[in-house]
């Protein structure tokens, strides 16, 4: 097996339909797990089905997948991801729709006109692209058009005419009451939470959605057809909520709450535009209904919960299991059920209605949640079955109802690693429970001694997520991870007091930018840190070189899962870290690295001789003594040292900054000018270095240092003012000459 603890970076993945509510997960990391821990052909098991593209992942990798979806917005992806429909096919379905009549007219220009504007430059009627809405107002206050007439385009404010055509359409009507009756009809006791759920939705986005719904109806289409449409159905449903804030932004909403601003999107151009979305250009996956048993490279897809699924489980022996584990989410689950139910009738909702009636969800509760499901799992592995799983937006309360949950279902943890800057927790567990460790210690102590462990091993302030992560691995080491609670939710709740207990002052810690709210703000450090390692980014740096001299001409991606295979587990560089050090040390050609001629070895090695020359003929120009050590001291006539230079072909600047007794005020570190992105990067992400700066080391760029030299006219007075002249700055722009 593979080593558990070495993060998968995988790819980032392409934009796909309802994106923002479904698990952030990188392309690549399901099908490179299983290769390296799963002969081809076996069976593995998702149970949780909360990621379409995992499961078509891992069945291009080779595998039978069994899944079990109990969402029916979820179990509709995957077989339609598994499909793989051309874009000729979706637009084609499309118009289809578009010809179908409406009243007296095609139904394209019926939803188009629901939407029409006057263009503010040539007058000409245009469908706006979307209308800006504040919250709660009773009429639109912007649009968004692309005039087709003259070309204008952009945002303007709305007219009369768009104010008075928005406020045609009431809450109520013929349309609301179908949308309801799909959900819940009258008397039963979901209707009120449909009508709840329902309020994320515009009048004019109800009457579209359903002028379209029932013209779909009573079409005369093939399967296949209405599948096409139901997809493209779906992305307009989501566009149609007022859930899009204005301006448009990166959002994953967790409630059924209107932003401030908001747009409401032209619903059949949003049909339009998720052609593409939907579109796919790899070749289908074999897809059968549970129990069936597909081709290796095949998924075997249940339409409900595992413990449904779970008598016909046994019969199969599965030999892994892998999932993206599922967030809280009252949007997109009551969402889905609205959706489930307007696409396929209500009897498609079924147990997932459940979601209409429940409108917060807390960590306790997802605990108990997530160990429903995976004590299912556990019950019908085979002891020692691998489970990997992802946590994507991973937060400290999602991670511990996690790692909690898996730990009171039986699964022992055998390695985990985090990627902190995009969110992502790796994890890997067997079934069955390891020997508690034999002189077990309070939980409190066992959570101090992890994160003491992890500081140190680490060598710089950490974030909580860190410190969080090895204190839940050192405790899911043991029986109900230490505690004394016997339920999931309550076992939660002991385990955040645990932190809270053993994560103090008093237990060796300090914090830089904390708040004494939370324990979750701030960066981590060490009262006494006399047994720390050199800093994990200075290692990444050095590591980077080593690859660069050694393996050229390798992608992005090659360099990144190397240096993580480098620094395992909690020392996971961060991407961005590994993608500084490389544009300052290396070169970019068709998207392959090698190392910067400047930065061969021999030629730094010549750049620090000839810089040590030239700030010692520098400061004897300037009536210094001058001594030499790997350092360049300027001493007055008094024998005193008055600045110390260090020179260095790198920015590694732990040791150098954090050493104690080097008086900061007369310390210059001398770098080449190529370092100095990499170095403020260091700086900007450990408060130690920080401090320094701010207490007064300095930095002077090679280039710098060869200026002030030839420049014959230099005084101890000019020295001092040209001295801060080219300072360190993220690009590398040749500064103005003297």
């Amino acid at each position: 097996m593979a080593n558990p603890s070495v993060f998968i970076p995988g790819r980032a993945a392409p934009p796909t339909p309802l994106e923002r509510y479904l698990p952030p997960l990188p392309t690549g990391v399901a099908a490179a797990w299983l290769e390296a821990n799963v002969p081809k052909g076996a069976w593995v098991l998702d149970p949780f089905g909360t990621s379409p593209l995992l499961a078509v992942e891992a069945a291009r990798a080779g595998y039978r997948v069994a899944v079990a979806a109990g969402n029916p917005v979820a179990h509709f992806l995957i077989e339609f991801f598994a499909s793989a429909p051309r874009a000729e096919a979706l637009r084609a379905a499309l118009a289809e729709l578009a010809a179908a009549r409406s009243g007296d007219e095609r139904l394209e220009p019926a939803i188009l006109e629901l939407y029409m504007t006057k263009c503010p430059k040539c007058s000409a009627q245009v469908p706006a692209k979307a209308f800006i809405w504040q919250r709660d107002a009773s009429a639109p206050l912007g649009k968004l058009i692309n005039c087709t007439a003259c070309g204008e385009q952009g945002e303007y404010p709305t007219d009369d005419e768009d104010q008075q055509r928005a406020a045609a359409y009431q809450h109520g009507g013929p349309h609301l009451s179908r949308a309801l009756q799909r959900i819940a009809p009258t008397g039963d006791p979901d209707r009120v939470h449909a009508e709840e759920a329902l309020e994320a939705y515009l009048p004019r986005a109800v009457y579209a959605l359903f002028t379209i719904i029932n013209r779909l109806d009573a079409m005369q289409l093939t399967d296949e057809q209405r599948r096409l449409i139901f997809a493209l159905l779906l992305s307009a449903c989501d566009r149609a909520t007022s859930l899009w804030a204005h301006p448009s932004g990166r959002q994953r909403p967790k409630q059924l709450s209107a932003p401030v601003l908001f747009r409401e999107y032209n619903v059949w151009l949003e049909l339009e535009r998720a052609v593409d979305l939907w579109a796919q250009t790899k070749e289908p996956v074999s897809l059968v209904a549970w129990p069936e048993t597909p081709p290796a490279g095949g998924i075997s897809l249940f339409e409900g919960r595992l413990r449904e699924m779970a008598p016909v489980v046994e019969e199969r022996k599965f030999q892994a299991a892998l999932t993206a584990f599922p967030r809280p989410n009252q949007a997109f689950w009551t969402l889905c059920a609205l959706w489930a139910g307007w696409l396929w009738g209500r009897e498609a909702i079924g147990p997932f209605a459940l979601v209409l009636r429940r409108k917060r969800y807390d960590w306790a509760w997802h605990t108990e949640a997530l160990h429903a499901g995976l004590v299912e799992l556990s019950e019908h592995l085979q002891a020692d079955t691998p489970l990997f799983g992802v946590v994507t937006e991973s937060e400290p309360g999602f991670n511990a109802a996690v790692m909690t949950a898996a730990n009171l279902a039986e699964f022992r943890l055998e390695g985990l690693a985090l990627r902190r800057e995009n969110d992502l927790l790796q994890l890997t567990w067997r079934k069955g429970l390891g020997v508690a460790p034999k002189a077990a210690i309070e939980p409190s102590a066992a959570v101090r001694r992890a994160g003491r462990g992890l500081l140190n091993g680490r060598g710089q302030p950490s974030h909580f997520q860190h410190v969080q992560a090895a204190g839940l691995a050192e405790l899911s080491k043991r029986p109900n991870m230490g505690g004394n609670a016997s339920g999931p939710g309550e076992l939660f709740a002991e385990t955040r007091e645990t932190f809270e207990v053993g994560l103090t002052f008093r237990g060796s810690f300090l914090r830089f930018g904390a708040s004494e709210q939370t324990l979750e703000t701030g960066l981590w450090w060490l009262l006494d840190a006399a047994e720390a390692r050199q800093p994990l980014a200075d290692r990444v740096e050095m590591a980077v070189v080593r690859y660069l001299l050694r393996r050229p001409g390798h992608v992005l991606n090659q360099i990144d899962q190397t240096l993580c295979e480098v620094f395992p587990g909690l020392l996971t560089p961060s991407r961005s870290l590994i993608l500084a050090a490389l544009q300052s040390y290396g070169e970019e050609q068709d998207g392959r690295w090698r190392i910067s001629p400047n930065d061969q070895p021999r030629s730094r090695r010549k750049d620090l001789r000839e810089i040590r020359a030239a700030l010692g003929g520098l400061g004897r120009r300037l009536g210094y003594e001058i001594a030499k050590d790997g350092a360049v001291e300027w001493r007055g006539a008094n024998g005193r040292t008055e600045l110390t230079f260090y020179p260095l072909a790198s920015a590694v600047l732990g040791e150098l900054l954090l050493s104690p007794g080097t008086p900061p005020a007369q310390s210059l570190v001398v770098l080449p000018g190529r370092r100095a992105g990499l170095a403020l990067t260091k700086i900007e992400r450990d408060p130690r270095l920080k401090q320094a700066v701010d207490d007064g080391w300095r930095f002077i760029k090679y280039r710098h240092v060869r200026r002030l030299a030839e420049n014959l006219s230099l005084t101890h007075e000019s020295f001092a003012e040209l001295l801060d002249l080219d300072p360190l700055t993220m690009d590398q722009l040749q500064a103005p000459l003297l």
